[in-house]
């Protein structure tokens, strides 16, 4: 009997040990759903500071709360997303949503229905940062936990044409400059022809020189007076031929012999 009230008394106590533990995860619990419709509630407002921060309080009351992960990482977005708002500490916002919603988007076997809105969301974000192949890929997965999500499914034929039209124009970007380039190089190629044939025109202009230069040096003008001297000098040579040529013609005359003329 008293082996079995000692027994009795073991499992007593062990419920009683047991209560708190349970009544507190009950509060933490509560807790979570009013720090999260709070939040909520403000941020349908567009109050997103200030839901970020019930949001973090619904982190704090129960660590593992989906709900608050993914709404926290929502406010975060959508206060880095500011477009008025382009400093800095935006850009850090922005980044820390992604890293927070990214942790909802790996809960696909826990929370499919949650983790296709978290991959939808960061298929905006990356759509709106032109990272097209990015948002792709984030609707696919998106679509993949949630086929019937009808938004999804608009972006992604949205954002297949972004990309259509973005490797379009890349190619006639590619062939404009290839085309570029080809005129470049037959620009390039006739101006190297020009500069051989002006290279060739001037060693041909700079060889007739030369020979005109050594032609002048060989050949130095006849002044006036030494060409009245040479006319002269052909002259006297002339009529001293002709006087040898006509006392020869005397001389055949003498001894009865013609001899034949040549042309001079």
């Amino acid at each position: 009997m008293k082996r079995t009230a000692i027994i009795f008394f073991a499992l007593l106590a062990a419920i009683i040990a047991g209560a708190p533990e349970s009544f507190a995860q009950a509060e933490s619990n509560r807790q979570e759903r009013n720090f999260i419709t709070e939040g909520n509630k403000l941020y349908n407002e567009g109050r997103y500071r200030a839901a970020l921060l019930k949001y973090q309080d619904a982190l704090k009351a129960n660590p593992s709360s989906a709900a608050g992960r993914y709404n926290l990482g929502l406010s975060q977005i959508r206060l880095g997303s500011n477009p008025s708002d382009t400093t800095q500490a935006a850009k850090d916002m922005l980044q820390s949503g992604c890293k927070t919603m990214e942790q909802v988007a790996q809960m696909g076997r826990e929370k499919p229905q949650l983790a296709a809105r978290a991959n939808y969301n960061l298929g905006n974000v990356a759509f709106n940062s032109e990272d097209y192949s990015g948002a792709l890929n984030y609707y696919k997965q998106s679509l993949r936990l949630n086929p019937d999500d009808e938004a999804a499914r608009r972006n992604l034929r949205i954002t297949q044409l972004k990309l259509q039209n973005q490797n379009q124009d890349q190619n006639q970007d590619q062939n404009k400059d290839q085309n570029q380039n080809k005129d470049q190089d037959k620009q390039d190629q006739n101006q190297n022809q020009d500069k051989n044939q002006n290279n060739q025109d001037q060693n041909q202009n700079r060889d007739q020189n030369q020979n005109r230069d050594q032609n002048q040096q060989q050949q130095p003008d006849i002044n006036q007076q030494t060409a009245d001297q040479i006319l002269k000098a052909m002259e006297n040579k002339e009529n001293q031929t002709r006087a040898r040529v006509a006392a020869g013609n005397q001389g055949d005359k003498s001894t009865g012999r013609n001899k034949s003329r040549k042309n001079w």
